[in-house]
C-alpha cells in the first residue's frame, strides 16, 4: 500500500485539467501548480506529490485574512499599507464581489489590484507585506485570492521607479503557503512546483514535480530555481518526494520518476540518477508510445513523423526542452 500523504493546502482532487505551462525565466508572467491531494491515486502506481508541510511554512511576514463575516481588512508595515475588499466590479461578474487590493503610502492610495472572483459565497484572499527586491526603497506586498475549492491568483505589488506597479505572478493551485523566506535572509521567495510535470506522463496524483522559485525585481518576474543558495531547500523537497513513495513501486511510476529526476538535476545529482532510473526501468515491458520527434504529444505533428519511444526517452527529451539538463 502506497504511503499517501494529503496536502495541507486545500486543493481539489483534479489538479489542471491540463497541466499548466512554466514560462522561460525571462517571461513576465509564468503560471504555476501547487501540490494536489493524492488520497485519488492508484495503488499500483501512484507517487503522490508531498504535503506543503515540507516548504510552506508558517507568514512570518505581516499579513491579514478575511475575518468571518467580514468584507475587508488590512495589514501594515511603515508607511505600507494593503487593503483587502470585497467589491462589487460589473465588468468582472456582475452577480459576484470580486476581491480587491488596495496598497497605500503614507496614507495615499498608489495602486489597486483585482483578484479572481471566488466560487463560493465566503470572501477568500490574503494579503502580505514583505521584502521581496532589495533594488527599491520599499517592501512589497503580495496578493492572493482564492476561487474556491482550486485555485489561486498570485499578484505581487511593487515600487518600481516613481510608480507602483502590479506584477502578474501566475495561477497556483491551492489556498496559499507560496510566501516564504527559504534562505533564511529575511526576503521573501514565492515557492511552488513545476506545473510542466502535472499529467505530463502519469495521473494527477501519480505525478510528482520538482521545486520552482520565483521573486520579483525591477517589475519583473525572476526565475531563482537553479540559484545555489536554494540547494537546501532543494534537498528538503527531494527528500519528500523520496519518503513519499512506496520503495516497492519507485522504479514503476513514471509520474514519480520524472519529478524526481528533475529534482536529482536540481542538486547536481542527475547523471548519476540518469543512469539509476535506466538500470531500474522495465524497459522489457515498455512498449513504448508514439511522439514526435521532440518528443512532444502525437498530435502536434504529422503522423508520419511520430515515433514510438519508451519512457526513458521521452523523459529525457521532455527533461531537455522543460531546461533541466545534465
Amino acid at each position: 500500500m502506497l504511503k499517501l500523504r494529503i496536502s495541507l493546502v486545500a486543493a481539489a482532487a483534479t489538479l489542471l485539467a491540463a497541466a499548466v505551462t512554466l514560462a522561460p525565466s525571462h517571461a513576465a508572467a509564468p503560471k504555476v501548480a501547487e501540490p494536489p491531494p493524492a488520497a485519488s491515486a492508484p495503488t499500483d502506481q501512484a507517487a503522490p506529490i508531498p504535503d506543503t508541510a515540507v516548504g510552506p511554512q508558517p507568514n512570518p511576514f505581516p499579513t491579514t485574512q478575511f475575518a468571518p463575516g467580514a468584507r475587508s481588512a488590512s495589514v501594515s508595515d511603515g508607511d505600507i499599507t494593503a487593503t483587502i475588499t470585497m467589491t462589487r466590479k460589473p465588468e468582472i461578474d456582475p452577480a459576484i464581489d470580486t476581491p480587491v487590493l488596495t496598497v497605500t503610502v503614507g496614507g495615499k492610495q498608489v495602486l489597486e489590484a483585482v483578484g479572481i472572483v471566488s466560487d463560493t459565497n465566503d470572501p477568500a484572499a490574503e494579503a502580505s507585506i514583505a521584502e521581496m527586491d532589495p533594488t527599491n526603497d520599499r517592501k512589497e506586498v503580495f496578493f492572493t485570492s482564492f476561487s474556491g475549492g482550486c485555485c489561486s491568483s498570485v499578484i505581487v505589488a511593487e515600487e518600481v521607479g516613481a510608480e507602483w506597479r502590479s506584477i502578474p505572478i501566475g495561477d497556483f493551485q491551492g489556498d496559499g503557503g507560496y510566501l516564504q523566506d527559504l534562505d533564511g535572509d529575511g526576503r521573501a521567495e514565492i515557492a511552488t512546483i513545476d506545473g510542466n510535470f502535472i499529467n505530463r506522463f502519469d495521473c494527477t496524483a501519480c505525478s510528482a514535480a520538482p521545486r520552482v522559485i520565483f521573486t520579483v525585481k525591477g517589475g519583473d518576474v525572476v526565475d531563482l530555481s537553479t540559484e545555489p543558495r536554494f540547494q537546501s531547500a532543494h534537498r528538503a523537497w527531494l527528500k519528500a518526494l523520496e519518503g513519499n513513495i512506496d520503495p516497492d513501486q519507485q522504479w514503476k511510476s513514471p509520474g514519480f520518476l520524472a519529478g524526481w529526476l528533475a529534482e536529482k538535476i536540481r542538486v547536481g545529482e542527475g547523471a548519476n540518477s540518469w543512469q539509476d532510473l535506466n538500470a531500474h526501468w522495465d524497459s522489457a515491458h515498455d512498449a513504448g508510445e508514439p511522439v514526435c520527434p521532440n518528443g512532444d504529444d502525437p498530435d502536434q505533428c504529422a503522423e508520419k513523423d511520430r515515433k514510438v519511444m519508451k519512457f526513458p526517452e521521452r523523459l529525457r527529451l521532455f527533461l531537455q526542452s522543460a531546461g533541466y539538463t545534465f
